[in-house]
């Protein structure tokens, strides 16, 4: 009887496609959560990744519920950076997740959310690519395994130390199986997917606006890359794709207006460059030099990246031979079948777009000498660079679309395996496709990063903080880029502690982006309260220097500091070279602090 059960409830699934897809999911949750072990073994301590941004990114996916709960505008907060607070459109806030997981985050807290969206990210997008590759080349199993290579990218592995709402990526492939349908299969009316992509496109806006921007971009791309190739057979569906392409417009705009207007308009918005540009950008070496998110990252080639500009996490390209090799094959032996020719054609113009404006190798902008001066590789993302929304996409980041392509091309290479190819060269092809894979593993154990929350911010000695007043914390927390010290944890810490107490209060800081500061003229890449006398002396002690004298006049401006920004309290927590901070603080308010629950606690502040 249960054998006959078991037969039925299969035939059924299979019928409606729903175990293949299924057990692709599970898989590749299993696999995120296994690389993610390190920070699971102890989920409300551990953090995936490294220190910095991880910590930022609780904090937004925190307020996304506590906003609202609290009446608030989620999109806007003077909890940080207080008095006049930031736009968090501009930090990217991922108001989506932050609603979906709104119950894990009342019930375990901050940094299990955090470690659930990181995970969730990985399998659901990996997931979503599998559906759009199997879609697309009609294999499973060649689908199952374009679906890993995407969701497991070296893209996304690099942004799994730090950037959640970088990984979570279901748009580009759910977006890519949308765009098929509109302009090459047809198979169902215009307006149903074109309400899809509006709703689509919505949802990705309040996720993260950058991958919404790059994915409508690559999608143009990808339109004018098929009619290139295949002018008479698109001509046809034109009609049919601009309808839905309208519908989805008419869809996007109700659903995104009020956050594009507060994202250019609203209050704190930014205008011009905020990043630094031309510093993440791919390196020409990363094409097949491993960085150390890889598995196979041997000794001898470790010092090559070292020397790249933009930081591990922005190091996006890593291919490798095998792979590359494997590619390059597919693309001349198949290159009559339009699925192969679109892919490798758009792969490689996106492959060339992520170099930036000027061509990076080992570190260094590629020149020559002409007529007495030198002269960069001038590269087509120039001409981009210099649009508007495009002078702040990071070039690098682009590599998350070759992934996708890349998933198609090797299931591709696998239907041809298993349908037409046997013999020797099946089993070549077969070792082929496992070295490819192999040399794209994940280094393990991944990295996890323990977040320290002093007791006294979870107990009852907390409330004696009045509530919705300000308080100045020490370490200042600001851009991840400035550390507390030599080997020391990150300045965002301050920002879980708030999140601990229960947003109990204000702070004049915090990792935020803001138009006073922007990452182009400060040098760095994320956001910090506007320039302050106290802001320039505790990060010089965070940083292992000595207090400066308190003279008449710094006396003054720090005074001036506290009474703008209306503090009540001063914290000082566990942090690099604290002694120097309590000495700066006591000289300051002329009184020592009360230990209370691990914190230095200075309370009724005047000065």
């Amino acid at each position: 009887m249960s054998a006959r059960i078991s037969r039925s409830v299969r035939d059924l699934t299979n019928r409606l496609n729903v175990i293949p897809s299924f057990w692709a999911l599970v898989l590749y949750m299993f696999l995120a959560v296994a690389l993610f072990s390190s920070a699971w073994g102890n989920p409300t301590y551990l953090s995936v990744g490294t220190s910095g941004d991880p910590e930022l990114f609780m904090w937004l996916l925190a307020w996304v519920p506590y906003s609202i709960g609290h009446g608030m505008n989620p999109l806007f907060t003077n909890f940080l950076i207080y008095p006049q607070g930031a736009n968090l459109m501009w930090t990217l806030i991922p108001v989506v997740p932050g609603l979906l997981l709104s119950p894990i985050m009342v019930w375990l807290g901050p940094v299990v959310t955090y470690n659930v969206v990181m995970t969730l990210a990985l399998g659901t997008s990996a997931w979503c690519a599998c559906l759009a590759i199997g879609a697309l080349v009609g294999d499973r199993i060649g689908a199952t395994l374009g679906g890993l290579i995407f969701g497991f990218s070296p893209y996304m592995l690099a942004h799994s130390l730090a950037h959640p709402n970088l990984v979570i990526c279901v748009t580009p492939p759910l977006a890519l199986l949308i765009l098929a349908e509109l302009f090459v299969w047809q198979r169902r009316h215009a307006w149903q997917a074109g309400l899809a992509l509006g709703a689509l496109g919505a949802g990705q806006l309040l996720t993260t606006p950058e991958i919404l921007f790059t994915t409508a971009f690559v999608g143009a791309l990808g339109a004018v890359v098929l009619v290139a190739i295949r002018r008479h057979e698109v001509a046809g569906h034109v009609r049919h794709a601009l309808v839905g392409l309208a519908i989805a417009t008419m869809a996007f705009i109700p659903l995104a207006a009020f956050p594009l207007a507060f994202l250019f308009f609203g209050p704190q918005h930014l205008s011009g460059v905020v990043r630094q540009q031309d510093m993440f950008v791919t390196d020409l070496q990363n094409f097949v030099v491993p960085t150390p998110v890889m598995l196979l990252h041997p000794g001898p080639l470790a010092g090559l990246s070292q020397a790249w500009t933009g930081g591990v996490t922005e190091w996006n390209a890593y291919i490798g031979v095998p792979m590359l090799a494997m590619l390059g094959f597919i693309a001349i032996r198949w290159h009559s079948q339009r699925i192969v020719l679109w892919s490798a054609i758009l792969a490689a113009l996106i492959a060339l777009l992520s170099l930036g404006q000027f061509l990076h190798l080992g570190g260094s902008i590629v020149g020559f000498q002409l007529g007495g001066g030198i002269h960069h590789v001038v590269l087509p993302w120039r001409l981009l660079q210099r649009l508007p929304i495009f002078d702040n996409v990071l070039p690098a980041r682009l590599m998350l679309y070759f992934y996708l392509l890349t998933g198609v091309a090797v299931a591709f290479f696998v239907r041809e395996l298993k349908q037409h190819v046997t013999g020797w060269r099946a089993r070549a092809g077969w070792v082929w496709v496992g070295v490819s894979v192999l040399t794209l593993l994940p280094a393990v154990p991944w990295p996890a990063t323990p977040n320290p929350v002093p007791e006294f911010f979870s107990s009852s000695e907390v409330t004696r903080i009045p509530a919705g007043s300000v308080v100045l914390v020490a370490p200042f927390s600001t851009s991840p880029g400035f550390q507390l010290g030599p080997g020391q944890d990150s300045a965002t810490y301050p920002m879980v502690w708030q999140l601990a107490s229960g947003m109990r209060y204000r702070m004049p800081e915090g990792s935020l982006i803001v138009p006073e500061v922007k990452g182009a003229l400060s040098g760095t890449t994320g956001g910090r309260p506007p320039e302050s006398a106290t802001q320039g002396i505790m990060i010089g002690i965070q940083r292992g220097g000595e207090a400066p004298d308190l003279t008449p006049s710094l006396k003054a401006a720090v005074a001036a500091d506290l009474d703008r920004w209306q503090v009540r309290t001063v914290i000082v927590g566990p942090m690099y070279n604290q002694a120097v901070m309590i000495g700066f603080f006591t000289s300051l308010l002329a009184k020592g602090p009360q230990f209370e629950g691990g914190v230095f606690v200075w309370w009724d502040v005047h000065t």
